[in-house]
């Protein structure tokens, strides 16, 4: 048996790249949790494939106080803020 990965990053990395057409070099902030599929492709792997920056938010998205991810974005230059509501009844 012969089990290769590469298909998955050339995937990520070209989906990564028409979806979020990112610039090289330019801000991408991604709030999704790490455990589900498109965390981790497009938290990591699509963005360094291409060449991207991410920034990856940890913490309570409110606190102190409603408009923190804003604050966050505009300190540090975010083009793109990809993110997911949390599962219903959770």
């Amino acid at each position: 048996m012969l089990h290769t990965t590469g298909g998955y990053l050339v995937f990520t990395s070209m989906t990564h790249e028409y979806v979020f057409r990112l610039p090289r070099r330019r801000g991408l902030l991604v709030h999704r949790r790490c455990r589900v599929v498109t965390g981790h492709s497009y938290i990591v792997y699509g963005p360094l494939a291409n060449g991207a920056t991410t920034l990856i938010f940890e913490g309570v998205p409110n606190y102190p106080d409603a408009s923190r991810f804003w604050q966050v974005v505009d300190k540090h230059n975010v083009r793109i803020f990809y993110t997911a509501p949390p599962p219903s009844g959770r």
